[in-house]
């Protein structure tokens, strides 16, 4: 498939015959591809091409505009995009600009499309929307008790700690989520709230529904109360997350406990699976079980093995070999410390052997250098 500069998508024939005229009318060197495919099929071709402009026609968008706009930045973070309409309705107008197009042009187009386009392309490296997205993890339990939450959100700090970037905790167990409770950040606001309000979901209102633990990381918890009629839309909830990652250098998810409705409904959209179990049989059944069945995802799907005894009844080696997977960390037990931790209001101490363990896991999963210790900690023992 081509990658033109300059990428059209117009389904009105009056828009698409006078912009054609335009653009090979003799003198004008800008080369074009045309899309006439749907909607689905144009966000896949702007993932693969990258287009520096989009020449949209607002006719041809099937859902909200802000949404559209939100779709089309996410698969092309870099693009211009020309929005084109068949009037110059004030009302139209300003949805557009409020949408985040970067030009608003209507007939006739002979006189300002070759300049708007010029225009755009030649400012194509100054005033971008930053290229990079950032990464969504999950931690997943393979059944209750597991401790997913208390490893997503010792995680989530020790990102922060070691990144200094921009970190969201988001609590995807709707049913029982604990995290606003453990890092102490009350809200009346959840994602629900996001995805009630998806179509004017920015900047503005993503700020007023997350809540500031610490500079840098930003917790959303899950709803103070949740009905089955709460259930959120699996679309929406894509999307929501498409849009942290927007907002966000890491975006950790709490899903809860096995391979829930919600936690498949985001395996898509996330960039790694972190699976935890004890040693529990019925916990390292759960385990083997959401195993087999995600087995596809290959290397997005990560085992964490928590809660473990300094003497193992059985081998590391030997438990991977049942699983037929790797483990990715071995973290020790220590009840009392976190007891004593959440009981007190505070996540547990840096100095201690598992908070050690997190910082570590934490390092491996961003790609980083651990913070020295005086003593010597190693994911496994």
């Amino acid at each position: 498939m081509t990658s033109a500069k300059l990428l059209l998508h117009i389904k009105d024939e009056n828009l698409h015959r006078e912009a054609i005229d335009v653009l090979r009318k003799p003198g004008n060197q800008i080369p074009f591809d045309e899309h006439t495919g749907d909607w689905s099929h144009l966000l896949e071709r702007l993932a693969e091409t990258k287009p520096e402009v989009l020449l949209l026609d607002l006719a041809a968008v099937p859902s909200e505009l802000n949404i559209a706009m939100r779709q089309l930045r996410y698969q092309a973070p870099r693009m211009r995009v020309v929005a084109l309409h068949s009037s110059a309705d004030p009302t139209t107008i300003l949805a557009a600009m409020r949408a985040g197009a970067n030009e608003f042009l209507h007939p006739p187009l002979e006189e300002n499309l070759i300049a708007a386009l010029e225009r755009l392309l030649s400012n194509s490296e100054a005033d971008m929307v930053p290229a990079s997205r950032g990464k969504i993890i999950g931690f997943l339990s393979a059944k209750g008790g597991c401790g997913a939450t208390t490893l997503a959100c010792h995680v989530a700090a020790e990102l922060q700690t070691l990144t200094h970037k921009n970190v969201l905790l988001a609590d995807l167990d709707l049913t029982s989520g604990l995290v606003g409770f453990l890092m102490k950040t009350p809200s009346s606001y959840s994602i629900l709230d996001a995805m009630k309000n998806l179509s004017r979901l920015d900047e503005s209102l993503w700020k007023a529904l997350i809540v500031e633990h610490r500079p840098g990381l930003c917790v959303i918890p899950a709803p103070a109360a949740y009905s089955r009629w709460d259930h959120p839309d699996e679309n929406r909830l894509r999307q929501v997350l498409q849009f942290m990652r927007t907002q966000h250098d890491w975006v950790v998810l709490d899903l809860g406990r096995s391979l829930n409705s919600i936690a498949t409904a985001v395996l898509d959209e996330i960039d790694q699976l972190f699976l935890v179990s004890t040693l529990e049989v019925v916990a390292l059944h759960g385990l083997k079980s959401i195993v087999h069945g995600l087995f596809e995802q290959g290397e997005k799907l990560q085992l964490v093995l928590n809660r473990t005894p300094k003497m193992m009844d059985i081998s590391t080696q030997e438990l991977e070999k049942i699983l037929g997977r790797s483990l990715y960390a071995a973290l020790p037990n220590d009840y009392m410390g976190l007891y004593q931790s959440y009981s007190s209001g505070n996540l547990l101490d840096p100095n201690t052997r598992l908070a050690q363990h997190f910082a570590l896991l934490a390092s491996k999963i961003a790609g980083v250098q651990p913070v020295k210790s005086k003593k010597k900690f190693a994911l496994f023992g």
